[in-house]
C-alpha cells in the first residue's frame, strides 16, 4: 500500500470511529448495534422495507440468519422488541393472511435512510481507492 493508500484509510478510520459516537445516541441505530444478530435482523427488514420486491417474515428470518448467530427465540424477542420501541411494523400478507410481514416503521425508515446516506459519506474517502482481492 502506499503511503497515500494509507492516510486516506487513517482518516477514514478516524472518521468511522467519530460517526460510532453519533451512530450509539441514535435510538434506532443503538439497537442495531446491540448484537450481530439485531443487525442481521434489522437489516433484513430494511431490505424488505425499501425493495418492493422483497417480503420478510420469521420464518423467513430464520431461515436468512445462521443459528450459530441467534436462536429462533432471540430472533423473536428483537422483533418484538423492535415493534414495542417503534421500529418494526407487522402485517398481515395480502396473499396468506396468517404470515405476518415485517418491514421498519415510517419514522425507522427515514431514519435507517439518514443513517446509511451518512455512514456511506463516512466512507467516501475511500470511494477512489477500490477494493482488490488480494492475490
Amino acid at each position: 500500500m502506499t503511503e497515500k493508500n494509507n492516510k486516506e484509510i487513517a482518516e477514514t478510520i478516524k472518521s468511522a470511529l467519530e460517526f460510532y459516537k453519533y451512530e450509539l445516541d441514535l435510538p434506532l441505530t443503538n439497537f442495531i448495534f446491540q448484537s450481530p444478530l439485531h443487525w442481521n435482523v434489522m437489516t433484513i427488514i430494511a431490505l424488505a422495507t425499501f425493495d418492493r420486491e422483497q417480503t420478510t417474515s420469521f420464518q423467513h428470518l430464520c431461515e436468512s440468519i445462521s443459528p450459530k448467530t441467534g436462536s429462533k427465540s432471540s430472533i423473536q424477542s428483537i422483533i418484538e422488541t423492535g415493534i414495542q420501541k417503534g421500529f418494526i411494523k407487522k402485517t398481515p400478507l395480502h396473499n396468506d393472511k396468517r404470515i405476518k410481514s415485517l418491514k421498519l416503521t415510517e419514522t425507522a425508515a427515514k431514519d435507517y435512510e439518514n443513517w446509511v446516506r451518512a455512514d456511506a459519506t463516512t466512507f467516501g474517502p475511500l470511494n477512489g481507492v477500490a477494493m482488490k482481492t488480494p492475490k
